[in-house]
């Protein structure tokens, strides 16, 4: 409700990438590092044609290992992601500035979700006129001044974590299932 399910063509995809990379995050001030998802089944004979416009930006490095992002997350400050997928609950558990880049027809959030996640994270969608002139600017603030607005959300991103990820964020997973089979069958 309120959002197509038309998804995007791998060419739609491909360009909006290319967008991203040339009018937002190959002009920060920052490093870069570019993950890319993981694909087991490529569809294209040719490279990605992202891999170039990544070596021409000269903030850009790219990040080729085939390693969830899970297994990432201590190594990086602040963290850029798309579609509503199992990568934004690791980075939001994180503690880390997320900013998440919603895209109506390539894995979309809920309104529910939306109005949620914007109060919890930084929200850009990809509809919004000047969307690459407002991500840009946003993301060229200098990592303490994010840091800063990020604290500012931090109650409502523990409610946003409760509500879609984890009523348990401090882990703890295997005491509680250990506890659950005590008290139930022992």
């Amino acid at each position: 409700k309120g959002f197509s399910t038309v998804q995007k063509t791998d060419y739609i995809l491909a360009r909006d990438q290319h967008r991203l990379i040339t009018e937002v995050l190959g002009k920060l001030p920052h490093k870069v590092y570019y993950k890319t998802y993981p694909m087991d089944n490529r569809r294209n004979a040719d490279n990605d044609p992202i891999l170039s416009d990544i070596d021409c930006a000269s903030n850009m490095e790219i990040l080729l290992d085939k390693v969830d992002m899970r297994y990432l997350i201590s190594k990086y400050s602040i963290f850029l992601t798309t579609c509503a997928t199992s990568t934004v609950g690791w980075l939001a558990m994180s503690g880390k500035p997320v900013i998440f880049i919603n895209q109506k027809n390539n894995h979309p959030l809920t309104h529910d979700a939306y109005v949620s996640f914007s109060k919890g994270l930084f929200v850009f969608s990809e509809d919004d006129k000047d969307f690459h002139i407002d991500l840009r600017n946003f993301l060229s603030k200098s990592f303490d001044e994010i840091e800063k607005l990020w604290k500012k959300k931090y109650f409502f991103r523990e409610k946003m974590i409760k509500d879609y990820f984890s009523e348990y964020k401090d882990g703890g997973a295997g005491k509680r299932a250990a506890k659950i089979i005590l008290n139930k069958y022992l």
